[in-house]
């Protein structure tokens, strides 16, 4: 019996997990360089000739990956936007991305190393600086929300600590005081809102 749309639309996304899956223990491994795409194939199980129906070059593996990252990045600025001080959003940006690096440990490994490896970013044809510009600039709005001043310097201050903090936890295993850093670096922010949040939050 022929499958169905969606049953090869199901078994489309599968196999490409697979292959994303794959790639970050090879290029973790290996690095990005030392990785053929027949080594990869052969992680993730299926014929060169199917990793090339799903993915146009390894760089194209590696875009996905990093793409997926963007996203789990922007999710952690959507979970803190929800709290309306800043010293709430500080600390639930940096719960948030220790959960996401808890799920994706080895992949935010592999994200660290490619930034000295300039080689290999420059073949991806990522926007990265307006991706970070992207980043910063939702930060500065978030901070000046709240009532922060001088929120363009603070947010580049907060972006530095959330990496600098991110980087410490990804290379250590289990050994980081992750929840004392944070209240350390939460700690800093304002912990009440600023008067037109205090008149929103009351509002029926």
């Amino acid at each position: 019996m022929p499958r169905t749309a969606d049953a090869n639309s199901a078994l489309r996304e599968k196999t490409r997990e697979r292959v994303l899956q794959a790639a970050v223990r090879l290029f973790s491994r290996h690095g990005f360089d030392g990785t053929s795409v027949r080594a990869l194939a052969q992680e993730a199980g299926i014929a060169v000739g199917l990793l090339y129906a799903h993915f146009e070059s390894k760089e194209a593996v590696l875009v996905a990956l990093m793409q997926s990252s963007m996203g789990d990045v922007a999710r952690t600025l959507d979970d803190a936007d929800l709290q309306p001080t800043a010293r709430g959003f500080v600390t639930v940006l940096l719960e948030s991305a220790v959960t996401l690096l808890d799920a994706h440990r080895d992949l935010w490994r592999l994200g660290y190393g490619l930034r000295h490896q300039p080689e290999v970013l420059a073949r991806l044809e990522l926007p990265l600086a307006h991706l970070m510009e992207k980043t910063h600039q939702r930060l500065e709005q978030a901070l000046r929300q709240r009532g922060v001043r001088e929120p363009g310097i603070e947010a580049l201050l907060l972006f530095a600590t959330v990496d600098g903090i991110s980087q410490q936890y990804v290379q250590h295993e289990g050994d980081y005081p992750i929840a004392a850093v944070i209240r350390a670096a939460a700690s800093r922010w304002p912990a009440t809102p600023p008067p037109s949040r205090k008149r929103k939050a009351g509002t029926p």
